[in-house]
């Protein structure tokens, strides 16, 4: 009986962690490396646990980082601004959540529209494309 307990909360842990594994947990750790993947695109959500507008965001930001799984060039995070006090320090946050996209290494805008999914989304995927083919005339002016 006890090994059935032990096994049914490894099961719902391990669901747990599926769910949320989308959205890569960012840390003062991790942060700076992440960020300077080549050809990727960071939308980072910076949040309190205690703010309820990012409770609120929560679900909605666990759904963008879902449909975007299969995205090549796009991550989503998000930095937990009561631990990683030195990340959200340098990134300049000052309120909560606060949304920032970052393109090899570099900020390159601060999320300002609505919080639902479809509207993250097409952002984010804008973004991405606006990025991309910056990058790619930096490359043909560089040779």
């Amino acid at each position: 009986m006890k090994s059935a307990s032990i096994l049914a909360l490894l099961l719902v842990g391990a669901a747990f962690m599926a769910v949320n594994a989308d959205v890569v947990k960012l840390t003062d750790a991790t942060y700076a490396d992440k960020l300077k993947e080549q050809d990727t695109l960071w939308f980072i959500k910076f949040f309190a646990p205690w703010c309820g507008h990012c409770k609120n965001m929560a679900p909605t930001w666990e759904q963008l980082g879902k449909a975007l799984e299969g995205e090549a060039g796009v991550e989503v995070g998000s930095v937990d601004c009561t631990t990683s006090k030195a990340t959200c320090t340098k990134a300049e946050i000052r309120s909560y959540p606060t949304l920032k996209v970052f393109y090899n290494g570099q900020e390159v805008k601060s999320y300002q529209g609505g919080r639902d999914l479809e509207s993250l989304k097409t952002f984010v995927l804008q973004e991405r494309a606006e990025a991309t083919a910056n990058a790619a005339k930096e490359d043909v002016a560089a040779l």
